[in-house]
């Protein structure tokens, strides 16, 4: 009898492979997982859980390899060996953005003769007000051989850009009349022009080179920090100039006017110069005139012609301060003011000092003779200064030098951040240090 019969007694295959009494099972929700090959699956998967999602077919990366006998790593995922080191380009390394672009030593010197075009952002800061003014006209001067011509430079004032930061774009994006390439020449003043300056280092100006002049900027300065960070930038700082620059700069005056130097005459007309290059190579560039014809510098043509230079210069206004002579630093500061002399090249000049003589100090205290720490003192000084600086390193102690120095620097950012009342914020804190000087401080 057929399966489809009524009747039951003659059994079929259907029948036969039917489950005895109950319905039939529902399909197990683990039947879909591949059996482990240990001898028996941990309790875990005894539980029915939910299906997971469906794996992904990318593989993401430190995700351990899927299977019954994988371990999740508790740690970060491991990372593949680095087979070679990176190399960057010269004077850049990686940072937060495309690499740091500072010029150092003899980088400036060849960025100056010849500017990168690939880098067409130029910021050029610092404290030396003479030497930022003197690079900058110099690297103009490479990029845009007529100066005066107003199709191919446009000068703005930091101040006004401040108000309009997109017009730096504009002008940067104006093409040239003439052809060539343009230079946009910024003054940077008091007020802050990174917004302005922040659109060309992301798309750099491919018919136009953007120089930035700018006074002494803190390493925390958005201008400072963006440009750093911009491959499309270079960053040249100008620092007040050393022992060492100064005498590099008297031979190199000497030799374009054809002169020899005495060895002695380059040591005291290095003490005699300042911090500010321009008013250094002004002054060389006297004596260089004054000897022109004899064939040499000697220290008698120094005396006579910064003679007067040597009593009423800056040497003679910091002595007056550390010396404990405010009387006197009064009538010099006057004199200073109408000589023209520049009130951060005093600051500068003052802190150096101070922190030469706090080196000092410091070895009187561990038993140095007050005369052989003059002796020794660094930079050397000239020979009419050395009782004045034996005397000043008697008058202070360590500690106070110490926060006369942290007093100077401050001022000497002020100074340079507020021009406009400068000489009143100088005047102020020399007469201070002259004051306290005098009372002879020891505690």
């Amino acid at each position: 009898m057929s399966c489809g019969s009524a009747s039951w007694s003659t059994p079929c295959r259907w029948r036969s492979t039917r489950r005895r009494a109950g319905p039939p099972p529902r399909p197990s929700r683990l039947s879909a997982i591949t059996p482990s090959p240990r001898s028996e699956l941990p309790r875990f998967f005894t539980a029915a859980r939910p299906s997971p999602p469906p794996p992904s077919t990318e593989r993401r990366s430190g995700w351990p390899r899927t299977g019954p006998s994988s371990k999740r790593r508790s740690g970060p995922p491991r990372r593949s060996p680095r087979t070679s080191s990176p190399r960057w380009p010269a004077g850049t390394r990686p940072g937060r953005g495309e690499g740091v672009t500072i010029l150092k030593g003899a980088e400036i010197d060849r960025f100056v003769a010849s500017p990168d075009p690939a880098r067409p952002v130029i910021l050029v800061y610092g404290p030396d007000g003479g030497l930022v003014s003197e690079r900058a006209r110099a690297i103009a001067a490479k990029i845009a051989p007529d100066l005066d011509d107003p199709f191919s430079v446009t000068r703005i004032d930091g101040d006004a850009l401040a108000s309009d930061p997109a017009r730096l774009a504009d002008e940067a994006g104006t093409i040239p009349m003439f052809g060539g390439r343009r230079l946009i020449w910024v003054k940077a003043g008091e007020k802050p022009i990174a917004a302005a300056v922040a659109p060309l280092l992301t798309s750099p100006p491919e018919g136009a080179a953007i120089l930035i002049e700018a006074g002494d900027l803190k390493k925390t300065a958005p201008l400072r920090t963006d440009a750093e960070r911009s491959g499309a930038a270079a960053v040249v700082p100008c620092y007040s100039d050393g022992e060492a620059d100064l005498k590099r700069l008297v031979a190199e005056e000497a030799r374009q006017a054809g002169l020899q130097v005495d060895p002695q005459a380059a040591t005291l007309l290095v003490q005699m110069l300042g911090g500010d290059r321009a008013a250094s190579r002004a002054e060389i560039r006297k004596i260089c005139l004054y000897c022109h014809g004899q064939g040499t510098i000697t220290p008698a043509d120094v005396e006579a012609v910064a003679g007067e230079s040597l009593t009423l210069g800056v040497d003679a206004i910091v002595d007056a301060a550390l010396g404990g002579q405010p009387d006197e630093l009064d009538r010099l500061l006057l004199r200073a003011e109408g000589a023209g002399i520049a009130i951060p090249q005093i600051i500068s000049a003052t802190t150096r000092h101070a922190m030469s003589l706090h080196k000092a100090r410091l070895a009187v205290e561990n038993g140095t003779p007050a005369r052989s720490a003059a002796e020794r003192f660094e930079p050397p000084v000239f020979f009419r200064r050395k009782v004045a600086v034996e005397r000043q390193i008697g008058l202070w102690t360590a500690d106070r030098l110490q926060r006369i120095i942290v007093r100077l620097a401050e001022a000497g950012f002020e100074t340079r951040a507020r021009a406009s009342v400068a000489p009143t914020l100088a005047g102020r804190l020399l007469m201070s240090i002259a004051t306290t000087a005098r009372q002879g401080a020891r505690g």
